[in-house]
């Protein structure tokens, strides 16, 4: 998926894993183009360079569907929302929507993922249960803490773009938000190993 991410990618049944740079690369085309508008253009910078995270999104979309001949339906989904939310901030001139772009998308993973355990569609299986096997109460369980993490990653980047520098946000929504979502899959490592186990290609 493209940034914000959820757990990181599995291959889908009968089909290749996408590339990593296709989530992260327009992350860093968004980091780059900052870093460097902000020089001439301080006051307008993070919106043009939302518009460039927006065009790369969905050249890496076009590029994954081209070359791989599928995508993920998260993929889609984010790639639209980064859109939206470029495209609104050039229409009103308002970096508010650049920020709490992450809040919002973040907050709408976190409900998915809940209303999936709610009605018995288990979105983290869906992902995930192509590589593991875990028992159904044991995916609810994984699932609840995924979406627990979504919220407090929306709650984050509240806390952040309201009380820290532009600079500062930026540099954490590239280099912040990815660690600490390796960081949390790392932890739930051994919750799955002890219930569960990776499956083997037959």
């Amino acid at each position: 998926m493209t940034e914000e991410t959820l757990p990181p990618a599995v291959k889908l049944e009968g089909k290749k894993k996408l590339p990593f740079w296709i989530d992260f690369g327009p992350l860093l085309m968004f980091f780059a183009a900052f870093h460097y508008l902000k020089r001439n253009n301080p006051d307008d910078a993070l919106i043009w360079a939302a518009g460039v995270l927006a065009v790369a999104a969905v050249a890496a979309l076009g590029y994954a569907w081209l070359k791989y001949k599928h995508t993920s339906p998260i993929l889609i989904f984010s790639t639209f929302v980064i859109g939206i939310f470029a495209l609104a901030a050039f229409i009103f001139d308002d970096k508010r929507f650049v920020f709490m772009k992450p809040t919002v998308m973040n907050a709408i993973f976190g409900m998915g993922i809940l209303g999936g355990v709610v009605f018995k569609k288990n979105v983290i299986k869906m992902f995930m249960g192509s590589a593991f096997e875990l028992p159904d109460d044991k995916w609810k369980i994984l699932a609840i803490r995924w979406a627990i993490f979504f919220f407090a990653m929306a709650v984050l980047n509240e806390v952040i773009w309201r009380n820290f520098s532009e600079n500062f946000w930026a540099n954490f929504k590239v280099f912040g938000f990815l660690p600490l979502t390796i960081l949390f899959t790392a932890s739930q490592i051994p919750f799955m190993t002890k219930y569960g186990h990776m499956k083997t290609d037959e």
